[in-house]
């Protein structure tokens, strides 16, 4: 596996919390299918909610929560990543 990281022990940290993160989501996506699809709403998940009651609810929210998402991972691909080239592949 490649290394995010060239100290070990943030290498480790960080792989960890992605694998969190990958459980995390599957566990959501298991509740989604028994109890709907609010629980995948992007507010509850990052637990907003709490700071504003009713914006986990409401599909309009459920939609807004991931254009918001959708925002903030085109955001961190144009100013936080670097395009590789053919020689950063080998």
């Amino acid at each position: 596996m490649r290394t995010l990281f060239f100290n070990r022990y943030l290498d480790a940290f960080a792989k960890s919390i992605f694998l969190f993160g990958v459980f995390h989501i599957i566990v959501l996506i298991i509740l989604a299918i028994r109890d709907g699809q609010q629980v995948l709403n992007i507010f509850a998940i990052l637990g907003l909610h709490l700071f504003v009651p009713g914006l986990e609810d409401g599909f309009v929210n459920f939609i807004l929560s991931y254009c918001i998402a959708l925002t903030v991972y085109f955001i961190v691909f144009s100013f936080l990543t670097k395009q590789t080239t053919e020689n950063d592949t080998k």
